[in-house]
Order: C-alpha cells, then structure tokens, then sequence
C-alpha cells in the first residue's frame, strides 16, 4: 500500500510540475477575469476555490476508507466460508448468506 501511495503521489507530483500553465486554463473568460483582479481578490479566490476543495475531498476519501474496509471485511468472511464456518452474528445481511459447509 505504501509503495503504490509513493508511486502516485510521484505521478501527481510530475504531473502538475510539469504543465503549469495548463491548469490555469478553465475557460478564457475566468482566466481573463481572474487576472484582472487585484492582488487581494486574488488571493480571495485562492481560498475560495480551497474552500470548496476541502468537503470534495472529504467525501473521496470517506467513500475510498469506506470500500477498503468493506473489502477487507470481505475477506475475512470469504475465510471463514474456506474452512466451513459460520459468519459471526455481527456480521452485515450479505455476510451472513454465507453458507457452511456441508458436515457429510
């Protein structure tokens, strides 16, 4: 996991390193508008466009931990059916049609 975050996190790097000047084409009309602006209201509008990055960003990464675990969870009753075992009551409703294995 820790390799294939290193790995990603380099092509990102590389990535917006080397086309700067792409990620500021939106559309003509903004980029005109934008550069038009005062310093101050520029900067205004960095956070903004932060500020709106931060809840994206949020959701991804809730919706990323929440297919992780539920794999991982996955596994473990995959386990248990291998070796002829019940899921634990806990367990969610599809973990539970688990069926054992046949004692004949």
């Amino acid at each position: 996991m820790v390799k294939w975050l290193r790995r990603f996190g380099a092509v990102a790097a590389a990535a917006l390193a080397s086309a700067p000047r792409v990620l500021a084409q939106g559309c003509a009309m903004c980029y005109a508008d934008a550069s038009a602006q005062s310093p101050r209201a520029k900067h205004m509008l960095d956070l903004a466009i932060l500020t709106l990055l931060v809840p994206t960003l949020a959701m991804f990464g809730g919706v990323l931990f929440a297919a992780f675990r539920r794999r991982e969870q996955d596994r473990g009753f995959e386990d248990l059916a291998k070796y002829g075992l019940n899921a634990p009551r806990s367990a969610s409703r599809r973990a539970r049609a688990v069926p054992a294995a046949s004692a004949g």
